[in-house]
């Protein structure tokens, strides 16, 4: 773009020169003129390299904004991009986080620290929350956007939200994991209550879970603590 404008400077400049050098040749062979005829040569040639100068700007302008429309769409698909990830986060951080208390209150339970009726308080306080975790998170996985949005920013903001971003990308996908450990048991916890479950498979069963949950629970722990020192991301 630079050479552009340049180049369309210098002939501007070979114009108006030519110009003004046909004026001074003329001039050589004509009477000196009078005060009204000294006035007429001057405006043309004035008049000529104002215009010829006017010309070529309007295709850097044109290009500029061009440049500029598409930097703001890189700045909102980013910005959009990366609300609708966080949100992500936040759905599967809810559903880990009830998963982990219904799960701890069994080891509670187990090791003294509750009672009965604390630890089926708990359990009562949860699975009323599960139902609506599961459905957070479907949304949130639905909302996600374009997931290459910020893939196209350039400078410092570039690297920031590069790290921030591959950083939710691991909490996302552990906590999706431990998510659906929790959508796993709501649903075994329904068959049992609508008798398609006998009592004693769905004891073995949630013991089962009770003691598979810890993997997927920690490693979402890990990759949240991670995510928490990660840099912001200020696409604008």
């Amino acid at each position: 773009m630079p050479v552009v404008g340049i180049s369309a400077a210098a002939v501007v400049a070979a114009v108006a020169m030519v110009a003004q050098l046909r004026t001074d040749d003329d001039q050589g062979a004509r009477p000196i003129p009078t005060t009204s005829a000294e006035q007429t040569p001057s405006v043309a040639p004035t008049t000529s390299a104002v215009q010829t100068r006017q010309t070529p700007s309007a295709a850097p302008t044109t290009k500029s904004t061009s440049a500029a429309q598409a930097a703001a769409e890189v700045v909102r698909t980013c910005t959009a991009e990366m609300r609708s990830t966080e949100a992500m986060v936040g759905a599967v951080r809810i559903a880990a986080t009830h998963w982990r208390e219904h799960v701890q209150a069994q080891t509670d339970l187990i090791a003294g620290k509750n009672t009965t009726a604390t630890t089926t308080a708990i359990w009562k306080r949860t699975r009323l929350a599960g139902p609506g975790d599961i459905t957070r998170v479907s949304l949130a996985t639905a909302n996600l956007k374009n997931q290459a949005g910020c893939a196209k920013l350039r400078g410092p903001a570039a690297t920031s939200c590069s790290q921030r971003k591959a950083a939710m990308e691991v909490a996302i996908t552990t906590g999706r994991a431990a998510a659906q450990d929790w959508a796993n048991h709501l649903s075994m916890m329904a068959a049992h209550a609508s008798g398609d479950l006998g009592a004693i498979h769905a004891q073995q069963r949630w013991i089962d879970q009770w003691r598979a949950a810890p993997k997927n629970l920690d490693a979402f722990a890990q990759a949240a603590a991670a995510l928490s020192k990660a840099p912001g991301c200020a696409p604008a």
